[in-house]
């Protein structure tokens, strides 16, 4: 029994809704059988995991004095009722669906007094709706069809509301179209999986020779989606960018976080691909947007990642009074786990930025290292501290730990071990160059692996031709 679909349905409902799904089954309209009640009754102090040994079938039989046959077929008549009851749960938290569902009926019962009444509150439904995003035009489009099927009835001549529905139709379409396409060309350009647009590539052709002023979400998605296919062309990244300012109040939360997505990958893809760096500063400062919206919060919670992304990023930007405002302001955000140790981590990248080496060192010095990646970063941040402060000895014998370390750490995938050979092998050779050995130098800097075969890439280019 504890494998059932009915047991699996129960686990899903808190407390309250299975309280509601009690006093459902108490309609006689719906549950014409009182055993299953008695059955849901015997269930219910199982909640919430529905897993103790009472619910083996034998003993949940004997104790309703029910065969196993019958049990079977009570367990599976409870499970539809409770399918009902979610159903009309899910009907009762939408509004809009009770009015479109009210139209139909009244229109096929013929009572245009209850239809109009019924469209009324459609309507103020509408206008109270706080987004203009694609369901808001999908909602106008279903009352519009209603509305042109209604006016069948009644007109013989030329109809608005034909023209209207069409219109609501394309709007609707259109905008799922749109987003369907570049959620399509993301996934092509970021997992190197390939969707083919078909159709979506004649709407995109067509949307761009008309205005469609009057629906914003349309325009957002069209400017993201040439943003994306045409990256050389900056206008599309600024177009989209004064689009969501201009209109974030019309787009929900979620989605609006995940068009401004689109903008900080855009400006990734700039920096990396483009060699534009400009776009740190847009980065960080639609990063810095997205704090102020509290969009940047996944369950109250700031990711690690994200954190030191940031705090790298201000840092390029010579943001070193936003950076330190930041870096205590966002500390309590982090995940418990990994606070202290990200926080410190970050604070000795920041100081390193001041030139305070000394104590940049005691602070990365603490750090607890058993993360890979936080270990590869701090480890960077001492040999490019050993390295400036001229402690050449220490460097020298620091890289060579750090080099059994990476061989030796099974989590190390080939090419990091591969980047990070590069970048201690290249630290070293620099270490060990005399400042009247320029030829040397040369050949060294002429030798660099590209960005994508080592770490601190430019670091490296900076000291070797500094």
């Amino acid at each position: 029994m504890h494998q059932s679909k009915l047991i699996e349905l129960l686990q899903k409902l808190p407390a309250r809704q299975l309280q509601r799904f009690g006093t459902f089954l108490q309609s006689p309209y719906f549950n014409k059988n009182t055993e299953n009640k008695l059955l849901f009754n015997y269930l219910l102090p199982f909640a919430p995991d529905f897993q103790a040994p009472g619910l083996d079938k034998r003993k949940v039989g004997d104790a309703l004095g029910i065969a196993a046959r019958p049990l079977a077929y009570r367990m599976s008549e409870l499970a539809q009722l409770l399918e009902q009851f979610l159903l009309v749960e899910q009907l009762m938290a939408q509004p809009m669906e009770q009015q479109l569902g009210l139209m139909t009926l009244f229109q096929e019962m013929e009572l245009p007094k209850h239809y109009n009444a019924a469209l009324r509150k459609a309507r103020k439904l509408a206008e109270s709706y706080p987004y203009q995003d694609g369901p808001y035009l999908q909602y106008l489009y279903r009352i519009a069809e209603l509305e042109n099927r209604h006016s069948e009835q009644y007109e013989r001549n030329y109809r608005e509301e034909l023209q209207y529905t069409a219109d609501a139709l394309d709007r609707a379409y259109l905008a799922e179209k749109l987003r369907y396409s570049l959620e399509m060309v993301n996934a092509g350009l970021v997992l190197d999986v390939h969707y083919q647009l078909n159709l979506g590539e004649a709407v995109i052709q067509w949307v761009q020779e008309q205005a469609f002023e009057d629906t914003p979400v349309i325009r957002v998605y069209l400017s993201a989606l040439l943003m994306l296919q045409h990256p050389e062309e900056t206008k599309h990244f600024n177009r989209l960018r004064q689009l969501l300012q201009e209109n974030a109040d019309d787009i929900p939360p979620p989605e609006l976080k995940n068009l401004y997505t689109y903008l900080l990958n855009y400006c990734t893809r700039r920096i990396n691909r483009f060699r534009d760096e400009s776009y740190y500063a847009h980065f960080l400062e639609l990063n810095e947007l997205l704090l102020e919206k509290g969009l940047l919060l996944e369950d109250g919670q700031l990711a690690p990642w994200r954190y030191s992304n940031l705090i790298t990023v201000g840092l390029r930007t010579g943001k070193l009074e936003w950076v330190h405002q930041f870096l205590n302001e966002y500390k309590k955000y982090l995940p418990e786990a990994f606070r202290e140790n990200i926080f410190h981590y970050n604070l000795g990248h920041y100081l390193y930025w001041r030139k305070e080496y000394d104590k940049a060192q005691v602070v990365l010095n603490q750090l607890d290292l058993r993360d890979l990646l936080l270990a590869v970063a701090a480890k960077n941040l001492l040999a490019k501290i050993y390295f400036e402060t001229g402690q050449t000895e220490l460097l020298l014998s620091f890289l060579e730990a750090y080099r059994i370390y990476i061989y030796r750490n099974p989590l190390a995938k080939p090419q990091l071990k591969k980047q990070l050979r590069n970048f201690i092998d290249y630290t070293r050779k620099l270490a060990k160059l005399e400042s009247f050995e320029t030829k040397k130098r040369k050949e060294l800097a002429e030798s660099l692996p590209p960005p994508t075969e080592v770490l601190e890439w430019e670091w490296l280019n900076k000291w070797l031709n500094g």
